[in-house]
């Protein structure tokens, strides 16, 4: 029993701190893993800066493109940012 609970920590730590996205790296799709700066039950995310040519304005950002962004630089690069301007989105990259 004190295995299975071991076990069961073990899994639920990897799940809140673990994530992914996937990027297009010489014209293959790869997986890149990372370790979340905040615990969450969310292990997919977006980084738009990850594949060429898809930044846009942040005025023409939809509701859904902005919650991605904003959840990945929380969870990946952890700023909290609004997204109310083109920095914000810029910032939001890694270098």
């Amino acid at each position: 029993m004190k295995k299975l609970l071991i076990g069961a920590a073990l899994v639920m730590g990897a799940i809140l701190y673990s994530g992914y996205y996937q990027a297009l790296e010489d014209g293959d799709i790869e997986t890149i893993l990372f370790i979340k700066k905040h615990p969450t039950w969310q292990m997919r995310f977006h980084n738009i800066h990850a594949n060429d040519g898809e930044i846009r304005e942040v005025e023409r950002l939809t509701d859904e493109e902005r919650k991605m962004i904003i959840d990945y630089c929380r969870y990946r690069l952890g700023l909290d940012t609004a997204l109310r301007t083109q920095d914000d989105v810029e910032r939001c990259s890694i270098k």
